[in-house]
């Protein structure tokens, strides 16, 4: 097992393993078109990291149409997104990894490192299976038991659970605002991937491209694994 402050992983999936967040944006276009309201390019960029319910709050209050549906009108319009949702999933494959995953991987693998998928999402272990990542994730958090999305720390308090690690010496790794701002909340060393500054991560790195566990550790300011 690793010495040093970290001794575990916690990966977002969206963004950070895989690109997925393109078939989610996909369906809620969908879902906007079906709803007569403009698809923007505000609507893209801040959509990724939010829970279904925040992303349909979100398409409605851009059109100014927040109030017109009652919660049993809203889940049946989310369920329809995780619908259309799902058809993308469906034809995910190792291809849909992002570049330097699977290395990144391998080498915590080699060093003894602990890993668990901190996704919100109720698809995440079909995605992972559909990547072929199963053998490296074997803790997924169960979404359904979360209280609260993000940016509220469940999710990566119950990824360091499943590690029966303390999540300060945990590292997230996240590409959106309130995913950072969950894993800082939850008390992790966060590592943002992201062209954009993140702000609250404790290190950024622009791509998943420039990961390695050199590289996170050096970023972080922790001694070399």
């Amino acid at each position: 097992m690793p010495t040093s402050k970290i001794q575990g992983f916690l990966f977002d999936l969206h963004g950070v393993i895989a690109d997925s967040w393109q078939y989610h944006l996909a369906s809620w276009q969908a879902i906007a078109a079906e709803l007569n309201i403009p698809w923007t390019t505000a609507l893209a960029e801040v959509l990724p990291g939010m829970s279904r319910l925040g992303s349909l709050q979100t398409i409605l209050a851009s059109a100014n149409r927040q109030g017109e549906f009652d919660a049993a009108q809203m889940q049946a319009i989310t369920d329809h997104e995780n619908d259309l949702y799902r058809q993308y999933v469906a034809a995910m494959t190792p291809a849909n990894r992002l570049p330097g995953v699977t290395a990144f991987l391998d080498e915590l693998v080699a060093a003894g490192y602990p890993m668990a998928l901190a996704s919100a999402s109720t698809n995440a272990p079909a995605e992972i299976a559909r990547l072929q990542l199963t053998d490296y994730f074997t803790h997924i958090v169960a979404a359904g038991s979360l209280k609260a999305s993000k940016p509220a720390p469940d999710v990566y308090l119950a990824a360091a659970q499943l590690l029966h690690l303390a999540p300060t010496h945990c590292v997230a790794l996240e590409d959106t605002v309130t995913g950072v701002q969950s894993a800082k909340t939850a008390g992790c060393l966060t590592v943002a991937i992201n062209v954009d500054p993140l702000p609250g991560a404790d290190a950024q790195l622009s791509s998943t491209q420039d990961l390695s566990l050199p590289a996170v550790l050096r970023a972080l300011g922790q001694p070399d694994a």
